[in-house]
């Protein structure tokens, strides 16, 4: 029997191929255990409401370990109309099942681009690198952790896999008129801004939550813009979102702004 000499290389390739993406897998429970203690809970808190503390999206710890990121949406909840000015709170992990409450506010919130930075109080946690985003390729496989619908599925992150499907450009919905800004200004005038489009389905929670390389945990995007018609817990059961993640370059512009 006599292999073909054309066959032999696209073999040695394809088995090339097989064995990194079958490192990549093996890697990745590791990679969960180091990412886990950087990805935050953020919500609200009021004596006045039930339940006191109210899940809202996902943040995750970066810089000096006083500092997390998540979308500019998650940081300007609306909280309950009755209660009296509900504070913007950050929950971090205090071991394998306990969390521990800081009190967190903003240092930029920035609609154009769906993103915020905040600053939390008590000892530095542990943060996770930015990656740099312009390097990604479509087809590369990455992970994203969160906390999907929030309570419901209790406090516990939930990690996705899968790959950048498309690099596109979307426009962000506008602010509005009296929300305008300078930098919002020059936002559109800048045009659409680039975004990751995923194949994995996040749910309602996971926005905020970093989208990670497999191997290092490098973040190198933002889940946002998880769009899900219906009720949370039909959510789980008939997913209809499409995923996309903001690219970490846009993270690094805003920590820029905050050294």
């Amino acid at each position: 029997m006599h292999l073909n000499h054309k066959v032999l290389p696209w073999a040695f390739a394809f088995l090339l191929q097989w064995l990194w993406a079958a490192a990549a897998l093996a890697q990745l429970p590791d990679t969960v255990d180091r990412v886990k203690p950087s990805v935050v809970l953020v919500g609200t808190y009021s004596a006045t409401d039930n339940p006191r503390f109210r899940y809202v999206g996902t943040g995750f710890v970066v810089g000096d370990g006083l500092r997390v990121v998540t979308n500019a949406h998650v940081a300007k909840p609306g909280g309950n109309p009755a209660a009296e000015s509900p504070a913007l709170v950050v929950q971090v992990r205090a071991g394998a099942n306990a969390w521990a409450m800081r009190q967190a506010r903003v240092l930029e919130n920035n609609q154009e681009q769906d993103l915020a930075l905040l600053q939390i109080d008590g000892p530095a946690v542990a943060a996770l690198a930015i990656g740099a985003s312009d390097q990604v390729r479509e087809g590369e496989e990455f992970a994203f952790m969160g906390f999907p619908v929030g309570g419901l599925l209790g406090f516990s992150s939930v990690t996705h896999r899968g790959i950048v499907s498309s690099i596109t450009t979307m426009a962000l919905p506008s602010p509005t008129s009296q929300q305008l800004s300078e930098r919002a200004i020059r936002s559109m005038r800048a045009g659409p801004q680039q975004v990751f489009q995923l194949d994995a389905t996040a749910y309602p929670g996971n926005s905020g939550g970093p989208l990670f390389d497999t191997r290092s945990g490098a973040v190198f995007g933002v889940i946002s813009m998880v769009l899900v018609k219906g009720t949370r817990e039909s959510a789980l059961s008939h997913p209809s979102g499409i995923t996309y993640a903001i690219p970490s370059r846009y993270v690094a512009e805003m920590l820029a702004r905050h050294p």
